[in-house]
């Protein structure tokens, strides 16, 4: 008799705790949802404001709800696994305690844009990787694209932009490509590259080929680039073979029409 009472005890202190579960589920499913990790909503209004610029809209295989750095865009997952999806963004979301996402990688090639790029572009200040190549864009390049002082990689070849290297360049230190196979070729570029390019000592590729880059190299301090592995300036390409020497072997030079020869160079 007592065993049974114990039992009808256990059964009742089972069923509070289930009513209890029951009724504050409501709540921690808000919670939850409160808690999820949202875009920065400078960088989203930018990216908002670039596309509908250009008649494009963010993929709803990585804007789900509204929410940019949601879907694919916040997976680990390289974008190089989603050719298809175009334009596409990659999200870092670890920011705050896991509750505030920042874009980081912005891709936007073979779109067929054109014009000027818009200062917009700018505001992504935590932007890793930025491909604008392969497109019809004009014009300078806005002193805005200098807030990328974390931008690592550049793609931004074939395109019709004119005017001088911007200064600003020398100060975005974490630039380690401008780009292999992309940079910042079949532009329109022209005039001395500037000085204070050599800050950039985390470069491996500098690419310039096809522009109208004019000037003496020994402005360029090239000591200062330890991690270099292709160098091609207008009509100058250099390849340093043995990427893990200090030393510069092995180049190849062609149709130098620099004031400086290779040997004054290195």
């Amino acid at each position: 008799m007592r065993s049974s009472g114990i039992s009808v005890i256990v059964v009742v202190r089972h069923l509070a705790w289930l009513v209890l579960i029951l009724c504050s589920w409501p709540r921690v499913a808000a919670a939850q949802a409160q808690q999820a990790p949202k875009t920065d909503p400078v960088e989203a209004a930018a990216l908002n404001t670039i596309l509908g610029r250009w008649g494009k809209k963010a993929s709803w295989e990585w804007n789900i709800s509204g929410e940019l750095c949601s879907g694919f865009a916040s997976t680990e997952i390289d974008w190089d696994y989603y050719p298809t999806i175009n334009p596409f963004i990659k999200c870092d979301c670890s920011f705050s305690n896991n509750t505030l996402c920042h874009i980081t990688k912005l891709a936007l090639a073979s779109n067929s844009l054109s014009g000027q790029l818009p200062k917009e572009l700018g505001n992504p200040t935590n932007l890793l990787s930025l491909g604008i190549n392969l497109n019809n864009f004009t014009g300078v390049l806005p002193e805005e694209l200098g807030n990328m002082t974390k931008l690592q990689q550049l793609r931004a070849s074939d395109n019709g932009f004119i005017g001088k290297i911007p200064h600003y360049f020398g100060s975005m230190t974490n630039l380690e490509d401008i780009m292999s196979f992309s940079g910042f070729e079949g532009n329109s570029f022209e005039g001395p590259i500037p000085e204070n390019l050599s800050n950039l000592t985390r470069l491996e590729n500098l690419i310039l080929r096809n522009c109208k880059i004019s000037g003496d190299l020994r402005a360029l301090d090239f000591s200062k680039f330890r991690t270099l592995i292709s160098l091609f300036i207008g009509t100058i390409y250099v390849r340093m073979h043995d990427t893990k020497s200090s030393s510069h072997r092995a180049m190849y030079v062609k149709n130098n029409n620099q004031r400086s020869s290779i040997a004054q160079i290195f």
